[in-house]
């Protein structure tokens, strides 16, 4: 072939061979050998069907060409790879030799690759499937969509962003009177009237969305409101709505789900004229009933006689609570409660309810006692007669299900944070406490509590009485007074009810005497444990607790309450700069080692701080709480910038000094607030636990329940500490080790447990060492010391 045919077809990437009239291969370009199976056997003189085994069969059409029956015949995508990813397709065109030295009966085979184009054919095949399969599933889906609208039975309208009608189903036609081609592009506001301040309201306020996926657009909860119809008819509704958007501007807007309220008004409007009935016509000879049999329990009866009449009375009394308890649920569930907000005496209101039912408790032998505090609010403004209702509820029931032991109700106040109940400057959160001794609750049946019509089991009803309606009620009184109730209870040990109110607090002198000394005739405990120490003022110490250990945290807690200051915790130095931004805090109590960001280094980023970041306008006071008390592990904490060191376990004398020498610098005149607390004693049996119960004492301020609370708290976090402690080992990763190793010694000297905290030093000294003989045998000492107390805890 000649050059210039030969050049041509290099630019053209096309490959080419002449064969003679037997198929053997006369002359062929360079790069043939990579369009065949055997780039090797490539050479003059060859069979082309061994190359091209394609060609096989094709000798008649070969013949053809020669004698010029036809031009010229093709291949096209021949595959010559069997992998999907080097794919490789070759075109073959025949057709006889057209050079000027052509002779005899030679035909040109031209060879050209094809993958590119195969490739593109197929992708856009594939291509051409997917849109089809993709228009389809979109005229189903649209199918679909429209099938489900139209079958709602509930009122629905489509609307743009600016508030126009572009669809709405059959049941909002029905619902408005309205042909669709009648609303298509009107106002919102044509059919609801409250649509726009409704969006405003819902705006401010994001609890008014109901989440339900966190990845389609929240839906606004129900509210109430009216439409108007084509006749003119105003129709009670309720409706929600939903943002739609999308990327694409034509489809976004709002939806709108109307329900017609109208039977539900109408059948509201019975049961409330039903219950009006139910008020006046039953409950007036019910009280009849009670009142007569009262009376003839104080005049002179036969033994016999004032049996009858007892029972006339008690059942009297039982149905009238029944009623009044159908009452307030019905008025609660229909919104027709109304709290009052007047000015009261918390303390009389609790003597009242405690005067009550002292008499019940007597009868059945069991001990009503109120843990009275002198930090109780004197005048509280809200609803006493719901709150009153709702203490007596609680401790009714306590009497009710005990039936040998005590009853204990206990005050607590704290000022409220929560700033969206109340901006008020004198607004506290008041939690009460009612803890029993009776038959308890299995916690699989907790939640049964508060729901009404419930109860823990059927054969309460039958045993004890009531509707199930009771703790439903307190719930519902509860949160209509800014507060919440919960239930803590082990079967035959006992319940602690808890519930809160939100009320304002008035500064005033104490209440009324009279009814303090109705009180006196109730065997009423004064105790100062329950003590509630108010949030410091601009005036006093401000702390910041920073402790990532959560039985330091309770340790340094209580010994900052019974020393009377109050403190804030972070968990780490992370959280401290961020409260520190916000927050004046004057003082900042700051463990050494902790996750994120340790205690030596955020020390040294405060001292970074300007003033102006600091919310006070002056860098804190930092103090180390530290389980290192070695020489140089106290300075490097002053060498980071704090100002003064306290080494784990932190004897409480030792943190008070600190915290009185600290304050004086601080404030020229500090008032220290304190708490006096009645001492009690707490007897433990002799065990063998190597536990310091001096400095436990110390710490607990002689408390014995919050002792077994914090050793079972210990016992938790140790166990969970122990096996990330074993695994550090299995690793030999020394780092985590000397970590943990440095937890446990701090938190087990913290209660007191100094077997442990040697063992735990020793192991910690080891982990810096990085050594591992001997340090088993202090994790398995470490367990066993662990188990003694989990079960000395089980006998207590």
């Amino acid at each position: 072939m000649n050059s210039s045919l030969t050049n041509l077809l290099s630019v053209c990437r096309i490959e080419y061979l002449i064969i003679d009239e037997k198929f053997k291969i006369l002359e062929m370009s360079l790069g043939l050998n990579h369009f065949v199976d055997i780039p090797d056997e490539v050479k003059l003189g060859l069979d082309i069907r061994i190359l091209f085994p394609e060609l096989e069969g094709l000798e008649d059409i070969f013949d053809a060409i020669r004698q010029g029956e036809q031009n010229n015949f093709e291949l096209k995508g021949i595959m010559r790879s069997q992998e999907i990813n080097s794919a490789l397709y070759i075109d073959i065109r025949i057709t006889n030799n057209i050079q000027e030295d052509y002779f005899g009966n030679q035909l040109i085979i031209l060879v050209e690759d094809a993958t590119e184009r195969m490739l593109l054919e197929q992708s856009l095949f594939q291509g051409a499937n997917e849109a089809n399969l993709l228009l389809r599933n979109l005229k189903a889906s649209k199918q679909y969509i429209d099938q489900v609208v139209t079958s709602i039975a509930d009122a629905l309208l489509v609307t743009t962003m600016s508030g126009k009608i572009k669809k709405l189903n059959p049941a909002a036609q029905v619902l408005l009177e309205y042909d669709e081609a009648e609303l298509i592009g009107k106002p919102i506001t044509k059919v609801i009237k409250e649509v726009d301040s409704y969006k405003l309201e819902t705006g401010k306020n994001e609890s008014n969305f109901l989440y339900i996926n966190q990845d389609i657009n929240p839906l606004a909860k129900e509210v109430e409101s009216v439409c108007q119809t084509k006749s003119g008819k105003t129709i009670p509704v309720v409706f929600s709505y939903s943002i739609i958007q999308t990327e694409v501007e034509h489809f976004q807007g709002y939806v709108y789900i109307l329900r017609d309220m109208t039977e539900r008004k109408q059948a509201e409007l019975a049961k409330q004229q039903f219950l009006a009935m139910i008020s006046h016509e039953v409950r007036t000879p019910i009280t009849s009933v009670t009142g007569m049999a009262s009376l003839l329990l104080d005049t002179e009866l036969t033994s016999e006689q004032r049996d009858f009449v007892e029972i006339i009375y008690k059942s009297g009394d039982s149905l009238l609570k029944i009623i009044n308890d159908f009452l307030d649920f019905s008025k609660i569930e229909s919104g027709n409660l109304e709290l009052e907000e007047q000015p009261f005496a918390l303390q009389n209101c609790i003597n009242e309810v405690l005067y009550l039912l002292a008499p019940k408790a007597k009868e059945k032998g069991l001990q009503l006692t109120f843990l009275d505090t002198p930090k109780l609010p004197t005048t509280i403004v809200g609803d006493i007669t719901r709150l009153r209702q709702v203490l007596i509820n609680l401790l009714s029931n306590a009497i009710k299900f005990t039936e040998t032991g005590s009853i204990e109700i206990s005050v607590r106040t704290r000022k409220n944070t929560n700033i969206n109940y109340s901006s008020a400057s004198n607004t506290y959160e008041i939690q009460f406490t009612v803890k029993d001794t009776g038959i308890g609750i299995p916690r699989d049946r907790l939640e049964r509590l508060f729901k009404a019509f419930s109860q823990v089991n059927s054969s309460i009803t039958r045993q004890y009485g009531g509707t199930g309606l009771g703790l439903a009620i307190c719930k519902q009184l509860c949160e209509l007074m800014g507060g919440r109730i919960w239930v803590e209870s082990e079967p035959n040990i006992g319940s602690t009810f808890y519930f809160t109110i939100t009320a304002a607090v008035i500064s005033e002198e104490a209440g009324s005497q009279e009814l303090r000394a109705r009180s006196q005739e109730l065997e009423v405990k004064k105790s100062e444990n329950n003590c509630d120490y108010p949030l410091l003022d601009s005036s006093k110490l401000r702390i910041l607790l920073t402790e990532d250990n959560l039985i330091n945290q309770k340790v340094a807690l209580k010994q900052l309450k019974s020393l009377g200051y109050s403190a804030d915790v972070a968990n780490n130095g992370k959280e401290a700069l961020a409260l520190l931004e916000k927050i004046p805090y004057d003082l900042i109590l700051m463990d050494c080692q902790m996750p994120i960001l340790d205690g030596l280094e955020t020390t040294k980023e405060i001292h970074r701080w300007t003033e102006s970041r600091f919310a006070s306008g002056r860098r804190p006071t930092v103090i180390a709480m530290t389980a290192n008390a070695m020489k140089e592990d106290k300075q490097m904490c002053i060498d980071a910038g704090m100002d003064d060191y306290l080494s784990k376990p932190v004897i409480k004398e030792k943190l008070a000094a600190t915290l009185e020498r600290w304050a004086s610098t601080i404030f020229k005149a500090q008032e220290t607030l304190a708490c006096e607390q009645t001492v009690s004693t707490f007897t433990v049996e002799t065990v063998e636990l190597a536990i310091d119960w001096e400095h436990l004492h110390q710490i607990s301020e002689n408390d014995p329940e919050f002792e077994l609370n914090l050793l079972e708290i210990f016992v938790e976090d140790m166990q969970n500490r122990l096996e990330t402690t074993k695994a550090a080992i299995a690793a030999n990763d020394f780092e985590q080790l000397a970590r943990e190793a440095h937890q446990i010694k701090g938190a087990s000297g913290n209660v007191g447990a100094t077997t442990m905290h040697l063992a735990a030093e020793k192991l910690e000294q080891l982990a810096r060492n990085q050594e591992c003989r001997g340090a088993a045998n202090l994790i398995s000492e470490l367990e066993d010391f662990v188990k003694r107390i989990q079960e000395f805890l089980s006998r207590s």
